[in-house]
């Protein structure tokens, strides 16, 4: 089950460590350089390339400011979209700064000597491309196409193309236009913000946090292109049409699948699992921006058909090469291409221009990224950046290899003659715009000279990519030519005319059947995938047995395969086919069962139904009975039911993961749980609750909280001092907080007011009874501030802050000397009461706080002391990994230990010791949007707070800080509200003992990139 999966690791207590989305540096850079910025000159000698490469000023402050995006025009012109305004958007009411330039070149020197402004009064634009006559572009809210319609080198007009875009997160919108073969403008959707674009066919896409999508130049048509991605930033193509991505905090490269699902913060995936990667390193950094493919001439032959990938984090360009392992690309860690002593070079952004040099715009700052620091902080420079030009030169080289020389040929001043020659030029760069030229300028005059190209013995295989690309564009391909290149001697035509055969509307399903049996593993995903965009009966034997036949280590293949033969089964209708397909084909059967998880839908369950019913004697699956019971038809669910209890001869344990199949399920669907299920889960919980084994109780006590069987008794046990398994009494607690709130206050209470029990029990027990809002709940509240300590009156007066007569509470007992004031200066506390509305609440917090030390104080001295407990203790790293691994692994990665899911912490040490105490003892003062808590009040008057994981049919499911499920059915919700908090729990210090905390921070400060480690 998806969701499960995704709550495990989310179970970890450096979660805020996800904040800033860029925070892992490879060598010892702070987040704010203590340097001065170096004029361009000055940095220009800090580069450190290749031997035979030159770095070159293309541009600089004050002709541009901060580059975000650069993309070429058929002129050999860079286009820039540039901002002053960027992190904050331009103030309602003011005049946007920012703009997009044009840049060139003209006497071939390698410097721009032509600097002119296209549009202005953009705001924070990001996506930039070229069109005839003007330029799309993306600033704050819409994408519009500007055009200079007198001819004077500036837009005067404009038009929105597609709106509905959120702006929330400025570094995490729009970005990245790359205008693929097919004539789409590709796009990149960033982190935290939501959209929803709609062309003018009405036809409309949501868009939370990364996406990538796909829209058309006239604004007509926008489609999902991938789904998922952290903050994507950075799209390229390769000559053999794969579409890559830069991402910030998953991996820094995907091979990008349409229609696949790839890993973002608790994002559930479609039910067929992410999309594959293609990378295990991270380049010691989170932090990516922009990304290229170089397929050119001008480098020598080691850098052709690599990937270059800006690192603005670790001030590099990155390099990786592509090794292939079927259809599957393995990138294997180059040297870096760009190391700068300045740490003021920010390269976001990388294009591959028509000379064949490495484009790279240098957001130049002091500021390591977004998140790192307050965007307010004074050092954050809004006016500088360059943009920088790299070439072969063969300097230093001994015997230089052969390469092309770095020319311009000028795309847009080529003849129809000139284009059909430049369509096979060797650069990508030059023969895409040729491609382009040919649709948008020529036009119809093209077909002819472009049938003969692709008709022609000795066109080259490059030509003939390109030229049947911009012949399908002009509407002069036909059937003949598509069967000629469909059995073209080279691969690359080949995945090309399936590719363009995916886009086609004509029936020629017969030759991309044929192609899943090429000899090459390219062209067999590339029909896979169209296959999967026009469905038909026909293509599933074909598709499940490509998915056979798949290498295991081609794990792109193998996930199109499984993706288009899922498709195949949305068309109305296709089940009862494909039930008739499988009906001798036991293998075909459980392929299309395994796929259906992918389908939402009545017939898909009842198909995924049939499959379980077919080998009754096998465990269940429970993500099987799970879709079944959350998508069977009404009257199929008896069959759902019967066929669970033919499993009650399981493992206790195993029986567990059946009952809470079936109730998460139906609790999606929004039905209650029958009589006789009800019954067997409080058979079997009783029966795990008693059991001697930690791991069986603990299931007990997971499926008394999920369901609330009448087993009061028995969790109350498991949650008392006496308890058999102590380290499983703040989930007991837990799970009796969710019963009769008479029951669980006195159970709850002792905990909270005893001395003898540890403080982050006590401190637990503080959080479940603001959960329960009764006035013996808040009493017991208010009675323990008078005595409570620090550390657990904070947490007490968090508590009564979750619900509006418990903040009345709090500020009464301050009042009246029964608490502390310095209660609060507690962010956590003061911004819980702040969402309660109370009644002149800024004056009584005044009133109340008058005279008080400043609260950074209370922090500093809090972390001084941490500070010296670690400076004075002796960390043992190996223990430090265990702590991780206990604590922070669920989540997190660093190397190959821990999951992938959370912000992987490689070289996590260079943050300092200073920075890592900050994130864990103050865990409320910088929240990312992506984290902050979602507060839910319930009709019964439940206060519950968690990080947000979605919604899963009529359930909002909720993480709360130890990564635990909470499931609310959305009609029980009477309030819904996002907090500024953090998901993270305030209490590090309490969970870690003194001796463990000392080995985990060592353990943290040690990761560090290997040269750093070396020093």
């Amino acid at each position: 089950m998806p969701r499960r999966t995704s709550l495990r690791v989310l179970r970890c207590l450096l979660w805020l460590m996800a904040f800033p989305l860029v925070m892992t540096p490879a060598a010892a850079q702070p987040l704010v350089a203590p340097t001065e910025a170096l004029s361009p000159a000055e940095q220009q000698k800090k580069f450190h390339l290749p031997p035979g490469f030159e770095i070159q000023l293309f541009a600089s402050e004050p002709d541009i400011h901060k580059p975000m995006n650069i993309t070429f025009d058929s002129r050999g012109r860079l286009w820039v979209s540039d901002t002053l305004e960027y992190p904050y958007p331009a103030k309602e009411g003011t005049v946007p700064r920012d703009t997009v330039k044009i840049l060139a070149d003209r006497d071939g020197d390698g410097t721009a000597d032509e600097i002119s402004t296209f549009v202005d009064k953009l705001n924070i634009p990001l996506g930039v491309m070229p069109i005839p006559g003007g330029v799309i572009v993306y600033g704050i809210p819409a994408i519009v196409r500007t055009l200079d319609a007198d001819g004077d080198g500036q837009a005067d007009m404009r038009e929105t193309l597609y709106a509905g875009f959120g702006h929330g997160d400025t570094h995490g919108m729009i970005n990245s236009f790359t205008r693929g073969l097919d004539g789409w403008l590709y796009a990149c959707h960033g982190f935290a913000n939501d959209s929803a674009p709609a062309g003018s066919d009405g036809h409309e896409i949501k868009l939370n946090s990364g996406h990538t999508f796909r829209m058309r130049l006239d604004g007509s048509r926008v489609e999902y292109n991938t789904h998922g991605q952290v903050n994507p930033f950075g799209l390229c193509f390769d000559p053999l049409g794969n579409l890559y991505s830069a991402d910030c905090h998953s991996m820094p490269i995907y091979m990008l699948l349409r229609g696949a699902y790839y890993p973002s913060f608790g994002k559930p995936h479609d039910g067929l699992g992410f999309g594959p990667t293609m990378i295990a390193h991270n380049h010691k950094s989170t932090g990516i921006g922009g990304i290229a493919y170089y397929a050119a001439e001008h480098f020598p032959p080691e850098y052709r058909d690599t990937i270059f990938i800006g690192n603005p984090v670790t001030s590099r360009v990155n390099h990786d090469r592509l090794d292939a392992h079927g259809s599957t690309y393995e990138a294997v860690e180059m040297p870096d291409f760009i190391t700068c002593d300045d740490l003021w070079f920010r390269p976001v952004n990388l294009q591959v221009g028509p000379d064949g040099a490495l484009y790279v715009a240098d957001f130049y700052n002091c500021i390591i990224g977004h998140y790192e620091v307050p965007l307010e902080h004074p050092r954050r420079d809004r006016s500088r950046g360059r943009i920088w030009r790299v070439v072969f030169t063969g300097k230093g080289v001994e015997k230089p290899p052969k390469t092309a020389p770095p020319v311009d040929p000028r795309v847009h001043e080529a003849p129809l003659e000139g284009l059909i020659e430049l369509v096979g030029h060797a650069n990508l760069t030059v023969r895409t715009l040729a491609t382009h030229e040919l649709v948008d300028r020529i036009g119809k005059a093209a077909i002819e000279p472009l049938v003969k190209l692709l008709t022609s013995n000795e066109s080259t295989p490059l030509a003939r990519i390109h030229g049947m690309w911009a012949l399908a564009r002009l509407g002069g391909l036909d059937e003949s030519h598509i069967e000629r290149l469909a059995r073209d001697p080279d691969r690359g035509v080949r995945v090309h005319a399936m590719k363009l055969l995916a886009e086609r509307s004509w029936d020629t399903s017969s030759l991309v059947r044929e192609a899943l049996a090429d000899p090459d593993p390219f062209v067999r995903r590339a029909a896979a995938d169209a296959l999967g965009r026009h469905p038909h009966v026909d293509n599933i034997q074909p598709l499940a047995h490509l998915w056979a036949s798949a290498a295991s280590h081609d794990t792109h293949l193998a996930h199109v395969a499984r993706m288009a033969l899922r498709d195949q089964l949305l068309k109305p209708g296709m089940y009862a086919q494909a039930r008739a397909l499988a009906a001798d084909d036991a293998l075909l059967r459980d392929r299309l069962a395994n796929v259906s998880l992918g389908v939402r839908s009545p017939e898909s369950a009842e198909f995924v139904l049939e499959q379980l019913k077919a080998q009754p004697a096998v465990p269940a699956r429970d993500d099987y009975l799970h879709h079944a019971a959350r998508h069977v038809a009404q009257e199929k669910l008896a069959e759902v039911y019967g066929l669970a209890f033919g499993w009650k001869n399981l493992s206790p344990v195993d029986q567990t993961a059946v009952v809470r199949a079936l109730g998460h399920g139906l609790q999606e669907r929004g039905a209650s749980m029958p009589e006789e299920i009800a019954r067997w889960a409080q058979r079997l919980a009783e029966e795990l609750l008693s059991a001697s084994d930690e791991g069986q109780v603990r299931a007990g006590i997971e499926m008394a909280r999920d369901f609330r069987p009448p087993v009061f008794a028995q969790l109350a046990k498991a949650a008392g001092a006496d308890a058999r398994f102590g380290g499983l009494r703040s989930l007991a607690m837990e799970a009796c907080a969710g019963y009769e709130s008479q029951q669980a206050i006195p159970l709850i209470a002792g905990v909270l007011t005893s001395d003898a029990e540890r403080m982050n029990l006590r401190q637990h027990a503080a959080t479940l009874l603001g959960r329960i809002p009764d006035e013996p709940s808040l009493g017991e509240l208010l009675a323990c501030l008078q005595t409570a300590p620090e550390r657990l009156a904070i947490a007490v007066a968090a508590s009564l802050a979750e619900s509006r007569d418990g903040g009345e509470g709090l500020l009464n007992a301050i009042a009246a000397g029964k608490a502390s004031p310095r209660l609060l200066q507690e962010a956590g506390v003061v911004n819980r009461l702040r969402m309660r509305g109370l009644s002149d609440f800024d004056a009584r917090l005044a009133k109340l706080t008058a005279g008080l030390p400043p609260e950074d104080e209370r922090i500093g001295k809090l972390i001084a002391g941490r500070r010296q407990l670690v400076a004075q203790g002796h960390p043992d790293l190996a223990k430090g990994a265990l702590v991780f691994e206990k604590h922070c692994a669920a989540c997190h990665r660093i190397g190959e230990r821990g999951a992938k899911i959370g912000p992987n912490l490689d070289g996590v040490g260079i943050r300092g010791v200073d920075r890592l105490l900050e994130d864990l003892l103050d865990p409320n003062r910088n929240v990312d949007q992506a984290f902050r808590t979602t507060q839910v009040v319930t009709a019964d008057g439940r206060n519950l707070v968690g990080l947000a994981l979605g919604e899963e049919g009529s359930i909002l499911v909720l993480a709360d800080a130890q990564g635990k499920e909470i499931r609310v059915p959305l009609d029980a919700i009477d309030q819904r509200a996002l907090s500024q908090l953090s998901v993270m729990p305030a209490n590090v210090p309490d969970l870690v003992d003194d001796a463990d905390f000392v080995h985990l921070i060592g353990y943290l400060l040690s990761q560090r990139a290997a040269e750093q480690a070396a020093k």
